[in-house]
């Protein structure tokens, strides 16, 4: 894999969390009931969750992807490495750039490039 440069959270640093208006926010999905930061979750499968933090006060986005059953991450990326076809990995991939490809084009996020490290 090539050098991926990471923010504070171990995010690709080309992935920027953009603020939009509250109404927009909670129209896609996000909550802010912590007011530091707005929150957004999805399931990606029955254990499998993926999770999107943007602080209000423009510090680093924290995207993660969690085992909610073994409450750690689930790093599809790295199994994908080691194992193109491991088809479990590749159902949440697939889940993670649907989840990211909707939220570029609402506007809350940019820089992803799909198949490159979240």
């Amino acid at each position: 894999m090539n050098e991926i440069e990471l923010n504070s959270n171990y995010v690709n640093k080309k992935i920027i969390g953009h603020i939009l208006p509250d109404e927009e926010m909670r129209k896609i999905g996000f909550t802010d009931r912590n007011e530091s930061h707005w929150y957004y979750c999805a399931n990606l499968d029955k254990h499998i969750s993926f999770n999107v933090s943007i602080p209000k006060n423009g510090s680093d986005i924290d995207i993660s992807i969690l085992d909610e059953e073994y409450c750690q991450p689930y790093d599809y990326q790295s199994m994908l490495e080691r194992d193109p076809g491991f088809r479990p990995a590749i159902l949440i991939r697939d889940e993670v750039e649907k989840h990211m490809d909707e939220l570029q084009a609402a506007g809350v996020l940019s820089g992803h490039i799909r198949g490159e490290y979240i």
